[in-house]
């Protein structure tokens, strides 16, 4: 029979996962990068290893043990992928809140119940974990093993290593959570645990030989190309944990309690607050994460709102008040401040939330759209080269998928190239456009369409042999009323006369015309689009064709034709060129010379007028 409390504790558990569901159902998508651990869980169960491009043993996930589940699951229980990722996230969450009730339930105080409740509603309050957990990635079980592996410090300490070791496996940040553990065991008995390290340790030593023999590196691939060092990458982690503090963080409240009840606290958990702190400097140190929805956070934030509960309500009892002496009242007071800063997060959060999970979902569709018609139009073999690899690669399979950013590539991730004057703010900053191009993919897909973004884009564009071979063909979406483009290699790639632009500023100039365009300011992006050609000494046929779009938008139709047929002169394949001077011509009544422009568009880009239904 249970007791009045523990019936209070299981309502507010089942709230809580129902209110997570509830939230989950709203946040419903996909993260494009799970689709990198579904196409190697793939892989592996059609007997080509655990690869992502058939033949190349690369590393190119940082969440092994996760992708082993998957394959697993698939093959033995017959799961999909994204379904098994999600029972274990939502089940892992149910572990998360319970494992805090268990470590609030240690304190001893009365009233303990309103101190659940308190922890409950900021949970509820931080929709990264509801939307991590539907995302396919091992997020939140990672999140989980780090308050399993801080609770069993605690409450069972001889049996931490294990759990240590799982999360190692799930992610390489485990090893950081062990040092953690390390460090606070050697300032509370100020001598070194040996025995402790000898179990964490020992077992990993097959888990190394195997990452040695297969993939001949101990640490993931992504970790060559996402980190490394400097002040830019300082400065990134800077700017990732500002903004987490300022949202999330509520302008930095939810670290004040327990800074200042530190010294009352630390005896009894300095483990918790070393994990906060190190972990933070951690965040930092690699420079954040390039998915800006809290993603890094998440194993933080459930130790980061126990330590803010443990130390509000320590302060309210220092503070010496006659009223708090009360356990009605000061638990009452702790809700109402765990509200308050509940409420506060959710506001400063929620829009930030809301639109990335929007612009994840427009990436995805289209990512998946472009796939679908390369499979349908272009043939049984093919290559790609794409900056944005996860849902494009998975709807692939058996063709190779060239990361233009390093992840799955090692020699990109080793080998980066340097430009003078290329800032941005992806995450990944290694590239290798040479590389690229060597490659001769069929196709280079940029995140967003036709425009490029991540440095891998625009130091393409420096390239004649790219600027010469390679230009965008369209697949008209319906169901968005849009156009997926990709650039499509139209003639055979000669490295030997490659000419490489020393200046950076042509791939700027056609970045800021292409973003003009895009918010159809025409005028401006004409006046970009110009000042990029004159930068070159050689034609370049879509850059021509965007200046005729501008004078099109512009209602100057003289000069887009003219624009339009010399981009017709260097690219003869360019449908999106005589599809605008079709229209043109319809204008001035020429409709023969638009019935042959619509023939030529036939001949060249029959896909355009498959709309995807």
């Amino acid at each position: 029979m249970l007791s009045r409390y523990q019936t209070l504790v299981l309502a507010l558990l089942l709230v809580a996962m129902t209110a997570v569901i509830l939230l989950a159902v709203h946040l419903n998508f996909v993260q494009d990068d799970a689709y990198i651990s579904f196409r190697y869980a793939s892989n592996l169960l059609d007997g080509q290893g655990l690869v992502y491009n058939a033949g190349e043993r690369v590393e190119g996930f940082t969440n092994f043990l996760w992708v082993i589940i998957l394959a697993l699951s698939k093959g033995i229980l017959g799961l999909d992928y994204l379904i098994t990722a999600r029972i274990l996230s939502f089940g892992v969450i149910a572990v998360i809140y319970i494992l805090l009730f268990l470590l609030l339930s240690r304190v001893k105080v009365q009233r303990k119940f309103l101190m659940l409740a308190g922890i409950t509603v900021l949970m509820l309050a931080n929709l990264s974990l509801p939307y991590w957990a539907v995302s396919g990635l091992e997020t939140v079980f990672f999140g989980a093993l780090v308050l399993i592996a801080l609770y069993c410090e605690y409450a069972r300490p001889n049996v931490t290593p294990a759990f240590l070791i799982v999360a190692t496996l799930i992610r390489p940040e485990g090893a950081l959570l062990f040092g953690i553990v390390f460090l606070n065991r050697l300032i509370g008995r100020r001598k070194i645990d040996w025995r402790f390290a000898a179990y964490y340790i020992l077992p990993l030593i097959p888990f190394a030989l195997f990452k040695w023999l297969y993939y001949g590196s101990l640490f993931p691939n992504p970790m060559f190309a996402k980190s490394g060092l400097g002040l830019e990458y300082i400065q990134s982690g800077l700017n990732y944990l500002w903004f987490f503090t300022r949202t999330l963080g509520v302008f930095g409240l939810i670290f004040v309690p327990p800074l200042l009840a530190v010294k009352r606290l630390w005896t009894r958990y300095s483990l918790l607050y070393l994990f906060v702190a190190i972990y933070i400097l951690y965040i930092v140190l690699v420079g954040g994460d390039v998915l800006k929805v809290y993603r890094f956070f998440v194993p933080v934030v459930p130790v980061l709102y126990l330590l803010f509960v443990l130390s509000v309500k320590e302060l309210l009892a220092w503070s010496g008040l006659r009223k708090f002496r009360s356990p009605a009242f000061s638990g009452t007071a702790l809700l109402i401040v765990c509200v308050g800063t509940a409420a506060g997060s959710y506001l400063l959060s929620a829009h930030h939330i809301n639109t990335y999970l929007k612009l994840e979902r427009m990436l995805t569709d289209k990512m998946q759209f472009t796939a679908v018609m390369l499979r349908k139009h272009m043939g049984p073999d093919f290559s790609v080269a794409a900056s944005t690899i996860g849902i494009l690669g998975y709807e692939l399979p058996g063709h190779r998928i060239i990361d233009m950013l390093g992840l799955t590539d090692r020699y990109i991730s080793r080998h980066p190239e340097t430009i003078s004057g290329l800032q941005s703010t992806w995450q990944e900053r290694h590239f290798n456009s040479r590389y690229i191009l060597e490659q001769h993919p069929d196709f280079i897909l940029f995140s967003t369409n036709d425009k490029p973004s991540a440095p891998a884009e625009l130091a393409l564009l420096l390239h004649s042999e790219f600027r010469r071979c390679y230009s965008p063909i369209a697949f008209p979406h319906d169901s968005s009323r849009t156009w997926a483009l990709i650039y499509k290699r139209w003639k055979d790639v000669a490295m030997n006369k490659d000419l490489a632009l020393d200046n950076f500023d042509f791939a700027l100039k056609l970045k800021d015309g292409f973003e003009n365009r895009n918010r159809q300011n025409y005028m401006t992006a004409l006046i970009s689009f110009q000042s990029a050609k004159d930068l070159l000494s050689s034609p370049y046929g879509y850059l021509d064709f965007n200046i005729g779009v501008c004078y099109y938008g512009l209602g100057k139709g003289d000069s887009a034709r003219y624009y339009l047929q010399s981009a017709l002169t260097d690219e003869p394949y360019n449908s999106q060129a005589r599809r605008l001077l079709a229209r043109i011509d319809e204008v001035y009544g020429d409709t023969l010379a638009a019935r042959a422009q619509r023939r030529e568009i036939q001949r060249y880009s029959p896909w355009i007028f498959d709309k995807g239904d």
